[in-house]
């Protein structure tokens, strides 16, 4: 059953929102024109590029740790042969000839 809350004492969603709405708008006339203004051009930190950067050189490094370790426990080779172009020749005639 649905209860009319018009009546009661509990806020219903819209009125919480007003209320803070109304908050916010107070505590942002309090503070100074200056700060105001500060954060309007505030900039990040770290822009988005070098953090798709930074996520792209993980992945490169995530991704040759792993050849290593597969090469060397599950290939039985040498974990540094990895980095050799010999060995992704090998590798890329194995797939092809097969």
């Amino acid at each position: 059953m649905v209860q009319n809350q018009a009546g009661t004492d509990q806020p219903t969603r819209e009125r919480l929102k007003r209320h803070q709405q109304a908050d916010n708008q107070g505590q942002q006339d309090k503070e100074p024109k200056q700060r105001q203004k500060m954060r309007e051009y505030s900039s990040r930190r770290v822009p988005i590029i070098v953090r798709l950067l930074i996520v792209l050189l993980l992945v490169v490094v995530a991704l040759v740790i792993g050849a290593m370790v597969g090469y060397a426990t599950l290939g039985g080779g040498e974990a540094m042969d990895v980095l050799k172009l010999d060995t992704w020749t090998r590798i890329t005639d194995f797939w092809t000839k097969s």
